[in-house]
């Protein structure tokens, strides 16, 4: 409830998400008193009496946390903390601020254009590439659905929700988990496959384009509801592409999410979708077009600001230290330990460097040798 302080750490605001099993809630974590660090916390109430079934609701939801600590993508929510309290398990996320597209679907008169369902379809393969190349094993997302994408304020993709993601494995079955409609056949004999997001991908841009939701459809049944034929603004190219992603034999369809990239931003620089909205670029995006100078790697978060002077720049870091770094090259020159994290910016005067750290102490080194 709105007022709530779970583990004297998260102040419960409002609740954001309601699912089978629990909520989703927007809140502060308190351990930045000077800021407001929004985060998003979504809670598992547990209330099989089985204790087998428990255990299990348990072991999915701690499988979840344990897929995203290992994930960095910016259209992936990052994990800041996993706990249980009085027989409730709570993932804390990094807080979107934005929409997901049922939403987004249902608040827009008529039909979605056709440039953004490209767009938003471009950068979800980017992640879905991500996910299928993930090393040392290939994670399959398995629930692609419009309620699961979120649309951030700067007009980006997010994937939210990995509760049933899977890391596969060649040859492995299981139980048949996913939403009916977006779900391809081979999901439903519990075969997990990259291929199976690709699918579910199509079958989001279809309820997207035509408003028909196939979860109210039967099954595989997306050729009897011709894109076309329900919104004739739909471009012959971009029609035939999802028809190919929603192929019934997996062998049919794109062979991965690069290769459904490809031929959706042919589609888009064909139709000026792509002129009139860019997609998101960087490290990680297969359409990189922006690269950084140098990256320079910490061992945690960087949660304050840096300060240059001199050549050089000085940041800290929640692993404790204070860096500095050169400026041009981004070579380390030297790192000063503390005993807590350095979230605020440094200042500097004289050739000496102010910072605080949460080990409740202010220090005052030199700039020049730390």
């Amino acid at each position: 409830m709105p007022g709530t302080v779970l583990i004297d750490r998260y102040a419960i605001q409002d609740v954001i998400g309601v699912g089978g099993m629990g909520a989703v809630y927007r809140a502060t974590d308190l351990h930045f008193p000077n800021v407001v660090k929004l985060v998003a916390v979504k809670e598992m109430v547990n209330q099989a009496t089985d204790p087998a079934i428990r255990q299990t609701i348990v072991q999915n939801f701690e499988r979840e946390a344990n897929i995203l600590v290992t994930l960095a993508h910016p259209a992936i929510p990052k994990i800041f903390d996993y706990f249980t309290y009085e027989e409730r398990s709570y993932l804390v996320e990094e807080y979107i601020n934005g929409k997901d597209l049922e939403a987004i679907l249902i608040e827009t008169p008529g039909f979605l254009p056709e440039d953004k369902v490209i767009v938003w379809a471009v950068e979800l393969c980017d992640v879905l590439h991500y996910l299928h190349t993930h090393k040392p094993e290939p994670i399959v997302f398995r629930d692609m659905k419009p309620s699961n994408v979120m649309v951030n304020q700067q007009g980006h993709i997010i994937l939210v929700d990995f509760g049933i993601a899977k890391i596969f494995k060649t040859g492995q079955k299981g139980t048949m988990v996913g939403t009916e409609g977006y779900s391809p056949p081979e999901q439903y004999r519990g075969e997990v496959d990259p291929l199976a997001d690709i699918y579910a991908l199509g079958a989001t841009m279809h309820h997207l384009l035509t408003r028909k939701d196939p979860r109210l459809e039967a099954p595989f049944t997306f050729s009897e509801r011709p894109i076309r034929q329900i919104n004739p603004a739909v471009s012959p190219e971009l029609e035939a592409a999802i028809n190919t992603m929603l192929k019934y034999n997996p062998e049919e369809r794109y062979p991965s999410a690069l290769a459904t990239k490809e031929a959706l931003m042919a589609i888009g620089k064909k139709t000026g979708a792509l002129d009139r909205i860019p997609i998101r670029t960087g490290p990680f995006s297969t359409e990189q077009k922006i690269k950084p100078l140098w990256t320079f790697k910490c061992e945690d978060e960087i949660r304050g600001s840096p300060v240059c002077e001199g050549g050089i720049v000085y940041v800290g870091s929640y692993d404790h230290n204070l860096y500095a770094i050169e400026m041009k090259s981004g070579q380390f020159i030297w790192k000063f330990p503390t005993e807590g994290g350095i979230t605020g910016r440094p200042a500097i005067y004289e050739n000496v460097i102010y910072f605080g750290s949460e080990d409740h102490g202010l220090y005052a080194i030199s700039a020049k040798t730390g």
